[in-house]
């Protein structure tokens, strides 16, 4: 195409790790995402296809010989300037692994790496999660009960007014108390003018927002409530007001990007921490909507917050930058639940409370389904309970150590739902997995049936959790571990087939008690239908 050209790379800090140490039999690879969405549609469990192939991973890798059940992995510890990118060659066999830091340069200090080498992989994934929440200064995590709560957003999307809101308060305010009490209720997308101006109210959401959340808080629930706050749109205030603000392109200007809202807020532009004003700007508004009530922040959009542009200190990077600002919030709200949501999940550590571990789930288990009627501005076809899944199991190894693990909504209700009950319980299945079952559904229309299966997600967590089976280029069929002290498996069947699971082949006893499905007491085995979940636990 006439005036392209190309351009040299910039160098940057790579090194090569050898491994044909490894045995001529090693094709096992764990890839990891450093945020909520997968690298690898048909499991993260691979095996380089192809006589010469490269594989990436991100933050880390485990590459081994499932047969002698050797394993390495090799794991940034650290990410406070740069993120840690990995890939892994093959020629003919496992050759080695280059490491790239992007945003190091050849000479300057790397971030932390570890490497470790043992004979279970799910136990090495663990071991490197603690090390690396230490490296980054988390602190301890240990959850005394499953968090529940509302938000709109997977009922009412965009479009939600502050009617809707108002009337599900009303309903939830009756739920305290009950088996599925709600801890937290959050006002999502659409109270706002623009992206950006999140003390401005638009004209649908006429109630000034601290009286809701007076209201919220009247019944002893916590008041949360949506933003991006590191981002802003080129129609919102913010930006037309302070373009100076904002990352720049190298051309000069702002740097501007595609969201994902609507016109006239679908072009986005990202805060520029390292200017004094934009951290007295943050401070500000998440000082005003705290002092509101608002004590629960969804902190979306914050995979837009690393952009590659010129920053106001020559010296910062997007991951520095980005940090800078998280730094700002937490200092600014340093006694509020923070959910960092489109998480770049190392470069958040030791800043956010929770993370979302999954991408968009949806009102489908693929959505949307064929022949089937969507209102619009609803789902589309990359979520679902299938896609929300995906990414929940995949990170599971995070849960409780790196934060508190988000599975997106769980979607229970069978009102303005497009998904059988079996996909309804594996979305359960989620919120058990992680003790986090926050939902969207209208507690007002909902079905006892299904209120059940909302009921069981917010009351049982699979602690010590570990992946049963697993197999290379599938997903897992069962996770083990302990439920209020005793033995217990999730079952999880996502395929289009019945599977037939054994209590031994999990370290059950013969006789369990089934409380996902309600099946009470069971012995040895137990077959689920495609598409359904079980929790199995020890009599």
């Amino acid at each position: 195409m006439s005036g392209l050209k190309w351009e040299s790379v910039p160098k940057c800090y790579e090194a090569w790790l050898p491994l044909d140490f490894l045995s001529p039999g090693a094709s096992f690879v764990y890839q990891n995402s450093n945020n909520m969405t997968g690298l690898a549609p048909s499991s993260c469990l691979r095996s380089p296809n192809g006589f010469n192939a490269e594989l990436q991973s991100q933050d880390v890798i485990v590459i081994g010989d499932e047969e002698k059940q050797d394993y390495i992995l090799v794991g940034a510890l650290t990410a406070f300037r740069s993120m840690t990118y990995f890939l892994l060659r093959k020629q003919v066999r496992i050759t080695g692994l280059v490491m790239r830091q992007p945003a190091v340069k050849p000479d300057g200090k790397p971030e932390e790496i570890v490497i470790l080498r043992g004979d279970d992989w799910r136990k090495l994934l663990l071991q490197y999660a603690r090390m690396s929440a230490k490296a980054m200064g988390v602190r301890e995590i240990r959850p005394d009960h499953n968090l529940t709560g509302y938000c709109t957003w997977y009922y009412y999307y965009a479009d939600v007014t502050e009617k809707d809101f108002l009337e599900n308060v009303e309903v939830l305010k009756k739920q305290v108390g009950s088996a599925y009490s709600p801890e937290v209720i959050q006002i999502d997308d659409g109270y706002q003018t623009f992206q950006g101006d999140w003390l401005d109210q638009d004209v649908s959401w006429p109630t000034p927002l601290g009286k809701v959340a007076a209201d919220i808080q009247s019944a002893g629930i916590t008041a949360g409530i949506w933003i991006m706050p590191v981002l802003a749109s080129t129609a919102s205030r913010t930006f037309r007001e302070h373009p100076e603000w904002f990352v720049k392109s190298r051309s000069g200007g702002p740097l501007v990007f595609a969201g994902w809202s609507p016109a006239p807020d679908n072009l986005w532009a990202c805060l520029d921490a390292t200017r004094p004003e934009v951290r007295d700007h943050i401070t500000h508004f998440m000082r005003a909507l705290w002092d509101m009530g608002f004590h629960y922040f969804k902190m979306d959009g914050l995979g837009f917050g690393l952009p590659d542009g010129v920053f106001s200190d020559p010296d910062a990077t997007p991951v520095s930058a980005f940090r800078l600002a998280m730094k700002t919030i937490r200092e600014a709200v340093p006694e509020a639940f923070l959910l960092g949501c489109c998480p770049p999940f190392m470069a958040c550590l030791g800043y956010v409370d929770m993370c979302r571990v999954s991408g968009d789930t949806s009102r489908a288990w693929i959505g949307p389904k064929p022949n089937t009627e969507y209102p619009p501005n609803a789902d589309q076809g990359t979520v679902g309970i299938l896609h929300a899944w995906h990414g929940t199991v995949q990170n599971w190894w995070k849960n409780d150590i790196w934060f508190r693990s988000d599975p997106d909504v769980i979607m229970a209700r069978a009102d303005n739902a497009y998904y059988t009950i079996g996909e309804a319980r594996l979305s359960a299945s989620m919120g058990i997995l992680t003790g986090v079952s926050l939902t969207s559904d209208h507690l007002g229309r909902i079905t006892p049936e299904r209120r059940a299966i909302l009921e069981c997600a917010a009351k049982y967590h699979l602690e010590n959790a570990l992946p049963g089976r697993w197999e290379k280029n599938h997903w897992p069929y069962a996770f083990t571990g302990t439920v209020n002290g005793k033995l217990a498996a999730l079952l999880m069947n996502v395929s289009g087939f019945d599977m037939h699971y054994s209590f031994t082949e999990y370290g059950l006893p013969g006789k369990c008690r089934e409380v996902l499905i309600g099946l009470g007491s069971v012995s040895e085995k137990l077959t689920l239908p495609p598409h359904d979940a079980a929790l199995v636990i020890a009599e």
